[in-house]
């Protein structure tokens, strides 16, 4: 699931009055504070829908990728035979890049079209399944490198990738290498030209609210995709109030839906968020 939300809030400043506020805890009010001082707050807090710009980019950023292009091949068995295909391909349809900026390391995974199963081969079956997956990658201030020097026998398993970053861009190239107990199956895998951009969550807008129909959300995303809406009384608690397949007929390059909720008209306090299924 894309982590990436865009959430807000309502709150009753009167019982004729609405207002937007910030999503963000507020300080707990002990109980014998008087009503009016409670409504007083909470006007404090009110402004108008805050739309957070992406924060400048400093380094690689953790996220789900999804692969544009580029190529998988694999070689080198006895007779020398080269395979693979290009990409995205249905084994690899994404990456999924974690960085750790406390320890200035990373880990990059290829996933399949379902966003969750880490691209793996066996060419040796059974007991030889490589996976795709790269710990303890040491990040610098434009690229990423994941490279281990050949491991212990019998399969001397080594791997060196290169991930260049670019604004919510990555580009990969690496070779995995390892040693078979099998005759004439590949020894040499490689991904190379591989482009993947960075996967960004819907966002969610507040279009109106009325005490009839209560509040009125938009919902932008990637086309095709399923989108939940959530809400909740305390940011703790979430409970879906829509799911929505983003429609890309109206705009084919701006996919949205909109929902009304019908049951915010008599709350006190309402938060929202949106979030992408895998």
């Amino acid at each position: 699931m894309s982590e990436t939300r865009n959430q807000f809030s309502l709150t009753r400043a009167a019982p004729s009055k609405w207002r937007r506020v910030k999503s963000k805890p507020f300080s707990v009010i002990p109980a014998a504070m008087s009503e009016n001082r409670v409504v007083r707050l909470f006007l404090l807090a009110a402004c108008v829908l805050c739309v957070r710009p992406a924060p400048a980019q400093s380094g690689p950023v953790s996220g789900l990728y999804q692969i544009l292009s580029g190529r998988y091949g694999a070689c080198c068995g006895i007779g020398g035979n080269n395979s693979g295909y290009t990409l995205p391909d249905a084994s690899q349809s994404y990456v999924r890049l974690t960085v750790n900026a406390q320890q200035n390391t990373a880990t990059l995974a290829f996933l399949a079209d379902d966003r969750q199963t880490v691209f793996s081969i066996a060419p040796c079956a059974p007991a030889e399944t490589i996976t795709f997956r790269f710990d303890y990658g040491l990040v610098f201030s434009n690229q990423m490198v994941f490279q281990v020097d050949p491991g212990p026998p019998p399969y001397y398993r080594s791997w060196n990738y290169t991930v260049s970053n670019a604004p919510n861009t990555l580009r990969i190239e690496g070779i995995l290498g390892s040693q078979s107990s099998c005759t004439d199956t590949p020894t040499r895998f490689t991904h190379s030209n591989v482009v993947a951009m960075l996967v960004l969550g819907p966002q969610l807008t507040l279009l109106e609210f009325s005490k009839e129909r209560g509040a009125r959300l938009m919902v932008q995303g990637r086309a095709g995709a399923t989108n939940v809406i959530e809400a909740s009384a305390d940011l703790l608690a979430w409970t879906p109030v829509s799911t929505n397949v983003m429609d890309y007929s109206l705009c084919p390059i701006c996919p949205f839906v909109i929902f009304e909720d019908a049951a915010s008209t008599n709350l006190t306090l309402r938060f929202y968020r949106a979030v992408e299924l895998p």
